[in-house]
């Protein structure tokens, strides 16, 4: 075995009562150039000075989604001043989430109203607890779905909360989607792949210019955002990280992705070097069982009922 103990910031930077170490996972932090084992204490240590540091995640990756978990707390024992950014809240819930985390409203209507993910309870509370322990603001950074449906047939639909730009040009982005796409239920005659893309796109640039904006509102106290996305949104430095470069381009932004292995102490790290600064190497998860078909209805008779006698009364 080839598993590793994670060790956390370095204890300097921490308060006595915080451990120093994370719990043993079958996970894997590497290099995203090289492939070779990093320690997470370095990876902390060197992640503290940027101004942004992108999570890219396998929405669906529990053991992934833990480790994250524990690497923010590990950053904001680093660098206090942080703020949250989440894919996984949209643009018109910001209100609902703030009176959340400042203890205006129950959790119970913050379920109710903010349309969390059905992971939400395993995989997103810990950040937004972390940050209503510690008073730190989260942005709901994406596209209402409402809104980015629009764009799939619009090129610049009429719409609130919209970035105040966008665009999709016909680049490595685009050829990377196209790809990903071509497996896609949505796109067995459903909308095209142009219209498909304007909407990630669109997505890309309201979650940088919701990032970009916070931080332009606080130059004096310049604190660092994390940024929890879907690893496709954030990989080669495209979708999302090259929309809030465009916008804020002296920003030093650090990225993180998740890549799943059948066994993560033997990768196959051919298709991944180069994606991000760090890889988060952690283990495919099974996939679900279908549900058992339901056995067919039996097949109606088309032979026709025997006539009565003649004698029957």
């Amino acid at each position: 075995m080839i598993a590793i103990v994670l060790v956390a910031a370095a204890v300097i930077l921490q308060p006595p009562s915080t451990p120093t170490s994370l719990p043993p996972h079958n996970v894997r932090l590497v290099d995203g150039a090289t492939g070779q084992d990093v320690p997470v204490h370095v990876v902390v240590d060197e992640l503290r000075r940027r101004d942004v540091v992108v999570l890219g995640e396998e929405h669906d990756n529990t053991p992934g989604h833990r480790y994250c978990a524990e690497l923010i707390w590990a950053l904001h024992r680093a660098r206090p001043d942080l703020a949250i950014s989440m894919e996984q809240f949209e643009r018109d819930v910001q209100g609902v989430v703030d009176d959340y985390l400042r203890g205006r409203i129950s959790e119970a209507e913050f379920l109710k109203h903010s349309r969390p993910w059905k992971n939400y309870d395993p995989d997103y509370k810990p950040q937004i607890e972390l940050a209503k322990q510690y008073k730190l603001d989260v942005i709901a950074g994406n596209l209402p779905r409402p809104v980015a449906s629009r764009y799939v047939s619009s090129e610049n639909p009429m719409a609130p909360f919209k970035p105040g730009s966008t665009s999709a040009p016909n680049d490595s982005y685009f050829v990377l989607f196209k790809e990903s796409m071509k497996s896609h239920p949505a796109m067995t005659g459903g909308p095209s792949v142009e219209g498909m893309y304007r909407a990630q796109c669109a997505k890309d640039d309201a979650m940088a210019e919701s990032i970009s904006d916070y931080l332009a509102s606080r130059p004096h106290r310049k604190p660092m955002v994390i940024h929890r996305c879907g690893n496709f949104h954030c990989e080669y430095g495209l979708g999302t990280v090259s929309r809030l470069l465009q916008r804020s381009p002296l920003l030093q932004v650090g990225v993180v992705s998740m890549a799943s292995m059948p066994d993560v102490n033997k990768p196959d790290l051919t298709k991944h070097l180069k994606k991000a600064h760090y890889l988060l190497l952690v283990p495919q998860m099974p996939k679900p069982t279908p549900p058992p078909k339901s056995p067919a209805p039996p097949a109606k008779s088309t032979t026709a009922p025997p006539k009565a006698s003649a004698q029957a009364k």
